[in-house]
């Protein structure tokens, strides 16, 4: 038979063993901290809803709450992510709370608005699809090999510069984010070469607008590269259009994701500060220009548009920015602290009256780590 003091007491000890005041339980599971004391107490006991998301919290088992038995994760892997969505996910359409709903026999997160999204193949499937010309999921066919090749950029300034994952840890390291957002996030490359460090619970949200890049990152992670202190979760949506709570997100990192968002690019910052909690921050890098104005800057760009036609030319001079403008977009959409620090810098411009790259326009751009904090 349950003692309803002795669960109390286990509540206790493990919300004071994570860290938390019984108000900061209580908003965590969206309940009043009246009822976090109650429980505590053993006036009255969590239902089923609450008791699961105690147990993802807790890292522990439901039997271990109420028994007392061997702490063990009860709830699958599954099972705990989609709680934890049930508390993140908004409607990209109407924006009101999106719950975890079964639909047409499979799961599904749905709003009061009857909008419904489907889990397919482990990704929550917002229905976006990669732009026509773009869709560069489709440039490969083994999706693993593709990822552990060891791919450089073409600027060889890349081999001499900072070492990016070193100075991306160390902010990991430091902030040590509970909920992160991998923005515009590709194959993962740059939260992969973190995860096998990561030594305190997390859960990282993978979001692309591909579904089918999610779906074997999906298979590829979960199998592959596997850490017990991480929760893996696939959002295939728009970054432009983030289904995510606002303020709900300790950390939102970037590996080269935004300028990869190409003309939402600064529509994919403003979403970026909308889902950060206070003091959360954007950890990410970035191509860019040092100084538009430099005599190397301009050169590079005169044979860069020279290499465009008309339409081309015209979207490529406005949409490539550098540092200065950037900071002050930064700026501009509430980040009040922006530092950075630059793995490598520019390559100088060639003698010659043609662009030397054919398909990547950034490899002759400098490369930094950003951190905006948001106040």
């Amino acid at each position: 038979m349950m003692n309803n003091k002795e669960i109390g007491t286990r509540i206790a000890v493990l919300r004071k063993g994570m860290g938390d005041s019984q108000a900061k339980l209580a908003e965590r599971l969206d309940v009043s901290p009246q009822a976090v004391s109650k429980w505590e107490t053993g006036q009255s006991l969590p239902d089923i809803g609450n008791l699961l998301k105690l147990s993802w919290l807790f890292r522990t088992s439901i039997n271990h709450i109420l028994e007392g038995s061997r702490p063990v994760e009860a709830v699958s892997g599954v099972d705990r992510k989609n709680l934890l969505l049930d508390t993140l996910l908004r409607c990209p359409q109407c924006r009101s709370a999106l719950r975890l709903t079964v639909q047409n026999g499979r799961l599904a997160y749905g709003c009061t608005n009857r909008h419904a999204y489907d889990v397919v193949d482990g990704v929550v499937d917002f229905k976006t699809r990669e732009i026509p010309g773009e869709q560069w999921s489709l440039s490969y066919r083994n999706y693993e090999a593709y990822l552990m090749e060891h791919r450089l950029p073409g600027n060889p300034n890349y081999r001499r510069g900072i070492d990016s994952t070193e100075l991306i840890w160390k902010i990991l390291e430091e902030q040590r984010p509970e909920i992160i957002l991998d923005m515009a996030c590709g194959t993962g490359q740059g939260i992969k070469q973190q995860l096998g460090r990561i030594n305190w619970p997390v859960t990282i949200l993978m979001a692309d607008i591909s579904h089918r890049i999610l779906k074997w990152n999906s298979r590829f992670y979960d199998s592959e590269v596997r850490n017990p202190f991480v929760d893996m979760v696939y959002l295939a949506c728009d970054g432009a259009n983030l289904p995510i709570r606002d303020g709900t997100i300790d950390c939102v990192f970037s590996y080269g994701g935004f300028e990869s968002m190409q003309a939402k690019m600064t529509d994919g910052l403003r979403e970026a500060f909308r889902v950060l909690r206070s003091d959360g921050c954007v950890v990410y890098t970035k191509d860019i220009i040092e100084d538009y104005d430099s005599q190397n800057s301009q050169k590079w760009m005169e044979l860069l548009l020279a290499d465009l036609n008309g339409n081309e030319a015209a979207w490529v001079s406005n949409a490539l920015i550098d540092l200065r403008e950037w900071i002050q977009i930064c700026e501009k959409n509430g980040f009040s602290e922006n530092t950075y620090k630059k793995m490598y810098g520019e390559l100088p411009a060639p003698d010659t009256d043609r662009f030397p790259f054919e398909n990547e326009i950034a490899q002759w751009m400098a490369a930094y780590v950003f951190v905006s904090r948001k106040p």
